[in-house]
């Protein structure tokens, strides 16, 4: 078992692992045991007036500025895009140069903070396409851990992310990033790209299996309503299932050619009216709960106009928390009339 210490908040550093849940004054979880603190969670632990916390003793000490961790991400993007450039010209997919891309990315993002910050920046529309397949990797890799899954799994998630949408390297640009609604036979075009992306990973033996069959199924949905062939959860499988998750996620909150990004809140509030027959319940809920938790402590502008803090999040209503303002505080869930617009 590893030894635990009590250290005073102020005097924790950027790389130290909680030993234990930490909770506002609300009871909301804000930060959960084995979370890797930086400055940010530092600093967000000391205005919530916590005095004291629990840590594992032995822990390496990591201290990484953004800027660096945005430029090794634009090194995986630009990595990325000549991969995905190569194979649209009919050249052999390069796995180890996937595989090298999933550790760096993997080893770039060693804080929730940091990864959270990377997924809300707003990035070129044009890029939309790699910059989703590396946002999908990292958030996987995140709900394997929140899962409980062991290393090779969340390697093989990674690698899922990066991959799911290699079909679209073979669909006509001029309909990838078409501005205006697709007519049905573009639409069929596109459901095709995870039986492509498939059929170009079944040719590379250093692929796994289940890594394929996550690419191919991963626009299935629980209820039998998705593509391409409208299987339902028995024959879905798992790394599908995990990807169909992270993914409407990102594309949600992301720029598209097509659509604006959406606030997270909006996004949870859809996963919550439109995707719990759709998405598997235990995965979605496991990332829903633990994304949501992020926020506890962010300053949004609601829609009539006024700015408050977000206290607490419900489990019943993940999508419509507690906000406090300067005067009340304000439970989402009773009053529908009003809603996060923006998160400042």
């Amino acid at each position: 078992m590893e030894e635990i210490r009590i250290i005073k908040t102020s005097d924790c550093e950027p790389g130290m692992v909680l030993a234990s849940d930490i909770m506002n004054d609300y009871g909301a979880v804000i930060l959960y045991k084995n979370s890797i603190l930086d400055e940010y969670y530092i600093n967000k632990l000391i205005k919530l007036g916590l005095n004291f916390v629990k840590i594992y003793k032995n822990y390496e000490i990591k201290v990484k500025k953004y800027a660096v961790i945005e430029a090794q991400y634009n090194n995986n993007l630009e990595e990325f895009k000549e991969i995905i450039w190569n194979i649209s010209n009919g050249k052999t997919l390069e796995m180890e140069r996937i595989s090298e891309i999933s550790r760096s990315l993997s080893s770039n993002f060693d804080s929730i903070n940091n990864l959270i910050t990377c997924l809300s920046k707003v990035r070129s529309i044009n890029e939309y396409t790699y910059t989703h397949s590396l946002n999908v990797s990292l958030l996987c890799s995140l709900l394997g851990s929140w899962l409980n899954l062991g290393y090779k799994h969340i390697e093989q998630l990674s690698h899922c992310g990066i991959l799911h949408d290699i079909g679209k390297s073979k669909i006509p640009p001029e309909i990838l990033n078409k501005p205006g609604v697709l007519t049905d036979d573009e639409f069929d075009k596109i459901k095709q790209h995870p039986v492509i992306g498939y059929k170009i990973l079944k040719k590379n033996k250093e692929i796994s299996k289940d890594v394929a069959l996550g690419v191919l199924l991963h626009h299935e949905r629980e209820d039998g309503s998705g593509y391409p062939f409208g299987f339902k959860s028995e024959k879905i499988h798992y790394y599908a299932k995990i990807l169909a998750v992270v993914d409407i996620f990102d594309a949600m909150t992301s720029n598209r050619v097509y659509k604006k990004r959406q606030t997270p809140f909006d996004v949870l509030e859809m996963y919550e009216s439109e995707y719990l027959t759709k998405c598997d319940a235990g995965i979605m809920l496991t990332f829903l709960k633990h994304i949501a938790s992020y926020y506890i402590g962010a300053t949004v502008k609601l829609s009539d106009g006024s700015t408050g803090e977000i206290v607490y999040i419900n489990t019943n209503r993940i999508s419509r928390p507690l906000i406090k303002l300067k005067d009340n505080i304000i439970d989402l869930s009773m009053v529908p009339e009003l809603g996060i617009v923006e998160m400042l």
